[in-house]
Parts: C-alpha cells; sequence; structure tokens
C-alpha cells in the first residue's frame, strides 16, 4: 500500500517538473514581458510581423489596445496577445548607433 502511493507520488512530480513547470514559467515570464511593453518597443506579433508599439490604451473596462507600426505610415490595432515577442527594448533602439533619437 505504501509502495503504491510513492509510486504514486512520483508519478505526479514528474509530471509537474516535466510539463507543468515549465509552461507555468512561461506564462509568468510573458505576462512580466507584456506588462513591461512600452511605447517605441519593436515586437514580432503572433502573425510574424516586425512591428513598433506607438501607442498603449488602457481602459477601465474592456481590453487593453496597442497600436503598432509596421511600416511608416501603417498602424494596426490590436491586443497584447496579438504580441508574439519583444524584440528589442524602446532604450536599446534609441542607443543604437546611427539611430537618431
Amino acid at each position: 500500500m505504501a509502495e503504491s502511493l510513492l509510486l504514486l507520488a512520483a508519478v505526479v512530480a514528474s509530471f509537474y517538473f516535466i510539463l507543468m513547470r515549465p509552461v507555468i514559467q512561461q506564462q509568468k515570464k510573458r505576462r512580466t514581458d507584456m506588462s513591461r511593453l512600452v511605447i517605441g518597443d519593436e515586437v514580432i506579433t503572433s502573425g510574424g510581423f516586425f512591428a513598433t508599439v506607438r501607442d498603449i490604451q488602457t481602459r477601465e473596462q474592456g481590453p487593453v489596445e496597442i497600436t503598432l507600426e509596421v511600416a511608416p505610415g501603417v498602424l494596426l490595432r490590436g491586443t497584447p496577445e496579438a504580441i508574439g515577442s519583444i524584440t528589442q527594448p524602446a532604450d536599446a533602439l534609441s542607443s543604437r548607433p546611427g539611430k537618431a533619437s
């Protein structure tokens, strides 16, 4: 009886560490990345487009709205879920050589 409980505990623990823990850590990292999103960040959308964050509007009710510039003069509105990852934060972009500030 004790051996079967020990085996069950080992299976549950391995399930947690192999499957659940990496997913939870990835979700936590995504939440922190999205909370640090600022105007000027360069991002990759979930559709694979490179874009620059031009505006972030937070409302009392409803989703956060982000305006992305994918080309000069071409603006897209979306939610943070549309952002796949942040490629370069705004402070890194302004300190690049040859980049006018």
